[in-house]
């Protein structure tokens, strides 16, 4: 490989390691975690009150089969420089958390 490639091989690998917005598995509020499958009350007990509540739809995996759903969204941020995360919460469990934008 040619020594002018290189910088273009970097940025390449980089690029496709670095993490995009989407889904979370779990969302960190202060040292306890939120994860999918727990329960709306599990997430007011760690994460408290949500900046702001909507409602929405989600793509649910169940049993090998995805599915949209209706979800109440939750919108949590811990300061201004983080970025923010969105619960969905669909009869009363957190379905999916979905990583948002500054």
């Amino acid at each position: 490989m040619r020594k002018t490639q290189w910088p273009y091989l970097i940025v390449l690998v980089a690029s496709l390691t670095v993490p995009s917005g989407g889904d979370a598995d779990s969302y960190r509020c202060g040292r306890k975690l939120i994860r999918t499958g727990d329960t709306s009350a599990d997430v007011l007990r760690v994460c408290g009150q949500p900046e702001a509540r909507d409602r929405g739809h989600a793509d649910v995996r169940a049993d090998g089969v995805s599915k949209k759903v209706s979800v109440e969204r939750w919108h949590y941020r811990q300061s201004a420089r983080s970025l923010s995360r969105i619960v969905n919460i669909h009869r009363g469990r957190v379905v999916s958390i979905e990583v948002g934008s500054r």
